[in-house]
């Protein structure tokens, strides 16, 4: 048998017919400086500003500080703020790049946060801040023209919350819940999870994220829609959405024809045939199909309409593979499943990290002439 380059021959006994795929390895390596140096992130002590209840006092750590050294947690890859601390407190020449000072007896110096400065961060960077930092550098790559914005995917995955089990001082059960997350069944891993559902809209093109909302577990994902609709319209104004991709959770004949009439786009959304009639999955599927068509119809969109079982709406149903890709780098590299803090803030701000990472990367590749290389986290992993 001819071996084909990129492949090699499978060592395993018994199996000489099989054949392995050798993945290129990827020489270029950046240092995560250049991170920072390519991406600006002054912006964030304006939105913070504003978010301040009062202008009087100490100002301490500037918030775009904070944020950076959190950011520099996440793409290094360190457990916890903990173990942040520990890291610059060994490293002090990370606290002088990273812009870590503040005020003490009236001089400037360079100093390492303590952990509760950082847990108090969504104390000065609330829901709608967070999630603005995000909009902002999704802004950025639209005007240098790296997202385009012509088809977008929205997808949904679940994470765990903090969650406790103890015994008081009496040796009672006493349960320490994050009030904010919620029950909710897994029916990927055919669990129960008390957590939080990440709502990610996605550029297809480039995988990257464009626009998040945090939610309890329980929350449907069709009740999104609306949500992201009103972000696309508002803030992304200079592109033109063509197409939108979803699995069945986002199947309703509202969310179809929220995108049609707000977006002007095709939605390419897989049947959901949970209340259809018939006896097999194949009489729902049919059941929904028809009803689907026939609501097209008689609201006067039916231009909109494509044949599920159609090779058109297929092949453009398979760009749907991107956001499952974004979801396992998140999860993989980000740890966007390593949620150890309480409350929906937090949640979000954590998120936020998550893609802010991802679009920072972005960005950076291209300035560094490597475009191919956009969703290449583990290139700037070089301190």
């Amino acid at each position: 048998m001819t071996i084909r380059d990129g492949q090699a021959k499978s060592s395993e006994p018994g199996n000489n017919n099989r054949v392995k795929k050798v993945k290129p390895i990827r020489k270029e390596k950046w240092s995560i400086k250049r991170i920072f140096k390519e991406n600006d992130f002054s912006y964030i002590d304006e939105i913070a500003k504003n978010q301040r209840k009062s202008q009087k006092g100490a100002n301490g750590y500037k918030v775009s500080a904070l944020f950076s050294s959190l950011l520099f947690m996440y793409l290094v890859g360190i457990e916890s703020i903990l173990d942040l601390v520990k890291y610059l407190e060994n490293h002090p020449e990370w606290v002088r790049f990273l812009k870590l000072e503040r005020t003490v007896n009236g001089k400037k110096v360079y100093k390492v946060p303590d952990r509760t400065t950082y847990y108090k961060l969504p104390q000065r960077l609330n829901i709608e801040s967070s999630t603005e930092i995000l909009i902002q550098m999704v802004i950025q790559l639209m005007e240098c023209g790296i997202i385009t914005g012509e088809s977008i995917s929205v997808d949904a995955t679940l994470i765990s919350a903090h969650y406790l089990e103890k015994k008081d001082k009496y040796g009672k059960p006493n349960k320490s819940r994050d009030r904010d997350a919620a029950w909710t069944y897994d029916s990927y891993r055919k669990i129960y999870v008390y957590g939080y559902k990440i709502h990610i809209l996605l550029d297809v093109k480039t995988a990257l994220p464009i626009g998040i909302i945090v939610t309890n577990a329980k929350y449907g994902e069709n009740r999104t829609i609306s949500s992201f609709v009103e972000l696309l319209k508002s803030r992304y104004p200079m592109i033109n959405v063509e197409n939108l991709y979803g699995d069945a959770g986002y199947d309703g004949n509202k969310t179809r024809l929220t995108i049609i009439e707000m977006l002007n786009a095709t939605p390419y959304i897989s049947l959901n045939p949970r209340n259809c009639k018939g006896n097999s999955i194949e009489e729902k599927m049919a059941r929904c199909k028809k009803l689907r068509e026939k609501f097209y119809k008689k609201n006067f969109i039916h231009n909109f309409w494509v044949d599920p079982d159609s090779l058109v709406y297929k092949e453009h149903h398979a760009k749907r593979t991107f956001s499952e890709q974004t979801f396992s780098i998140s999860k993989g590299t980000l740890k966007l499943d390593n949620f150890h803090h309480r409350g929906l803030a937090w949640a979000t701000l954590h998120l936020v990290f998550v893609c802010v990472s991802m679009i920072a990367v972005a960005k950076t590749t291209v300035a560094v002439g490597r475009p191919d290389l956009l969703r290449c986290i583990k290139c700037f992993n070089g301190i």
